[in-house]
């Protein structure tokens, strides 16, 4: 994916067109609504797919849809793209182009900065995401901080750019790195889309000098042999943070 700005003041209002495969393609809003003083992003317009990309039919289903990530519930949300079909379907161009709910209708939901949904493509395409990059308005000193669950949370680094899989995020002390028999408490699972399946990764947490008296291990993600890892996570990409309890991660200020 590439990404371009301009500078509008001290925000950086810009675009990035992320190429998505036919099925599932685990993606991040990682830019504002511009002049928005949160974090947060409306979902009808996170991301707008390419003209190729259909929107409902005539019996209201969707051939693309968005899945966003409830880690309260530990379930998914469902919307799906409108297309031309607001004017195809019901003569409403007021539909077109954006994200619908589950009963095809405009919504007013929103999602922040730093979790992460699913694009289900029918097709090959590209989604194109823009808005304002998250600043020092909107992110405290120190980074962003961000709760998990017990369980799955779908996370992404709150920046429109590429990061090492290693210090993509700490966790917090309380969060455990690998034990004695190299198996992770905290996991990340990181979606390749062309294979359509999982790379997992784990925190180390202070495994590295306890477990092993190595502090050059410590407080990063290790890859499935418990190593340092080079892996990147491309921009416009979300993680699973599979949490053994509930904590935090923080990513630092851009």
């Amino acid at each position: 994916p590439a990404w371009a700005a301009e500078v509008y003041s001290s925000n950086i209002v810009g675009y990035q067109k992320i190429s998505l495969v036919a099925g599932y393609n685990m993606l991040a809003p990682q830019f504002m609504n511009v002049g928005a003083n949160t974090i947060t992003r409306d979902i009808a317009s996170v991301g707008i797919l390419d003209s190729s990309m259909e929107g409902y039919d005539a019996d209201y289903f969707y051939a693309n849809e968005m899945l966003v990530w409830d880690p309260a519930g530990q379930t998914y949300i469902s919307y799906g793209w409108a297309g031309t079909s607001g004017t195809d379907i019901d003569g409403d161009a007021t539909y077109d182009n954006q994200w619908l709910d589950a009963g095809t209708e405009v919504t007013t939901d929103t999602i922040d900065v730093g979790q992460g949904f699913w694009v289900k493509a029918a097709t090959a395409g590209t989604m194109t995401v823009s808005g304002q990059v998250a600043n020092s308005d909107v992110i405290p000193e120190g980074g962003l901080e961000v709760d998990l669950v017990v369980g799955y949370n779908m996370i992404a680094n709150p920046y429109p750019k590429a990061v090492p899989v290693a210090s993509f995020g700490t966790l917090d002390s309380s969060m455990e790195g690998y034990d004695a028999d190299y198996f992770y408490a905290n996991e990340m699972l990181v979606w390749d889309p062309a294979g359509q399946t999982y790379i997992s990764y784990g925190w180390a947490g202070t495994s590295g000098t306890d477990i092993d008296g190595d502090a050059t291990y410590d407080n990063q993600w290790l890859d499935a042999g418990t190593e340092v890892t080079e892996d990147t996570i491309p921009a416009g990409a979300s993680v699973w943070i599979k949490a053994a309890t509930a904590g935090t991660i923080t990513f630092p200020e851009l």
